[in-house]
């Protein structure tokens, strides 16, 4: 039987009298896509949140990757340790080209390596998620949200991650770019990285999950088979509001 290489263990979140997260566990498996749905507000991604410290940790609970705990790194450690992420805004250096927002990235992953493998490192990523390559000069902020998007995720490789957490890459593009978008993930995966993705194109999970996780109100209603779990009432009445027997 293959260990997981991520375990989340009874991890919660409270804000006061606020259960962000409550009590949720789940475990993915080396080179799986993992999918993580609910509606707004159900705390998907104040999951990531604590599972990566930025910005904050659990009220309680656990994070292991390959069964050691993260709890006692910090934010900067736990992604040298493995576990990179991206953001639902596409947060780039605007000021700095594509490449180098991914350089910043390598730089932080190996420091002391020569700048022109640096920069090998960076095309690799950028390379790895379709960024074309005559826009690599290109200032980031100047970019279209898709190309953002690339960029982000691209930096997020650079740090060599074992696990990829990715916080609805899918937002706000167009139908072509959502096929795209599907392309780069199975890419990824397909490249040996095991993937977390939150999406609200519930069609995109669908198509790539291996297995889907539901939250609503912070807490788990359905986890499994996406197939199965999509078909459960709970789900279906978290989603459109249906009423069930």
């Amino acid at each position: 039987m293959v260990d997981p290489i991520l375990s989340v263990r009874g991890v919660a979140k409270h804000f006061g009298g606020l259960k962000a997260v409550n009590d949720v566990s789940f475990d993915v498996l080396p080179q799986q896509i993992f999918g993580i749905a609910g509606p707004n507000g159900s705390g998907k991604s104040t999951l990531f949140n604590v599972m990566t410290k930025v910005p904050f940790g659990p009220t309680k609970g656990e994070v292991r990757l390959n069964g050691k705990s993260i709890m006692g790194l910090s934010a900067h450690r736990i992604a040298l340790a493995g576990i990179a992420r991206t953001f639902q805004r596409e947060n780039v250096f605007a000021s700095l080209s594509a490449i180098d927002n991914v350089v910043v990235a390598v730089e932080s992953h190996l420091p002391n390596a020569p700048f022109a493998e640096q920069i090998e490192r960076a095309e690799e990523a950028l390379n790895l998620v379709g960024f074309p390559a005559n826009m690599h000069n290109s200032p980031a902020g100047s970019l279209p949200i898709f190309y953002r998007k690339q960029l982000m995720i691209a930096s997020a490789l650079a740090l060599q991650p074992k696990v990829l957490l990715l916080d609805e890459p899918a937002s706000s593009l167009t139908g072509p770019e959502i096929e795209r978008m599907k392309q780069i993930i199975l890419r990824v995966r397909d490249n040996g990285m095991t993937v977390v993705l939150i999406e609200h194109v519930l069609g995109l999970l669908m198509e790539v999950s291996d297995q889907l996780l539901v939250l609503d109100q912070g807490v788990m209603i359905g986890k499994g088979d996406p197939i199965t779990v999509t078909r459960d009432p709970i789900v279906i009445e978290a989603y459109l509001g249906v009423a069930h027997e």
